[in-house]
């Protein structure tokens, strides 16, 4: 049950109208990708990477693992990538970010785009990609995400209790998600015209 409700979303009515809520983001969600410091040979998880909105803006010199819950999303996505031809090596994975089949410290970059706002358990998920993050290396979070203290904990807590069963949350906060990770923020964008999402940039701590 526990990601059940969410596997059948993007598995039936959410592929059809996502493509039209995510075209007003582009200009935005291609900005909050360039807020990361890509190498050559860099290799980039993307979690919840449904139907491979960001793989356009992910630089051509770099390799990209790609995971999703979702067949539909997922098939979607391979077919974008056959016919749009991306310059950067691709590999689409079903899998479960809060459980994650990679090694410990095997990536130097993951995008998260309104991912964190729609996965079951985001302290879960989080801790999973930073494990995979190398040291020093960099995560991007584009979400409605808040900061904390931007929305009462009280209130908060009620109504993630009812939402994290549903397509999304729109309550979540940021700094607890990361708390206690070997992760900071250091660098904040707007992320659409009226600031509702935001672009995050975090780096996972040097051992």
């Amino acid at each position: 049950m526990k990601n059940a409700l969410k596997t059948l979303s993007f598995n039936t009515f959410i592929p059809f109208f996502y493509p039209a809520l995510m075209l007003p983001l582009r200009p935005w969600r291609k900005k909050a990708i360039g807020m990361l410091n890509f190498k050559e040979g860099d290799r980039v998880l993307v979690p919840g990477v449904g139907s491979g909105h960001d793989l356009p803006f992910i630089p051509d010199n770099v390799d990209v693992d790609g995971i999703d819950i979702s067949d539909v999303m997922l098939g979607i996505g391979k077919l974008k990538t056959k016919a749009f031809h991306y310059g950067h090596n691709t590999m689409l994975h079903k899998m479960d970010a809060e459980d994650l089949k990679f090694d410990s410290n095997s990536f130097d970059k993951a995008i998260l785009s309104l991912f964190l706002t729609v996965v079951f358990d985001p302290r879960k998920a989080m801790a999973e990609i930073v494990r995979v993050v190398r040291p020093g290396g960099e995560i991007l979070v584009f979400d409605h995400l808040f900061r904390s203290g931007a929305v009462p904990t009280t209130v908060a807590k009620r109504v993630d209790s009812v939402l994290s069963y549903s397509f999304a949350s729109v309550t979540r906060v940021i700094d607890d998600i990361i708390e206690g990770l070997p992760v900071k923020i250091v660098d904040v964008k707007e992320g659409d015209p009226v600031g509702f999402i935001k672009g995050f940039l975090l780096v996972k701590n040097s051992k």
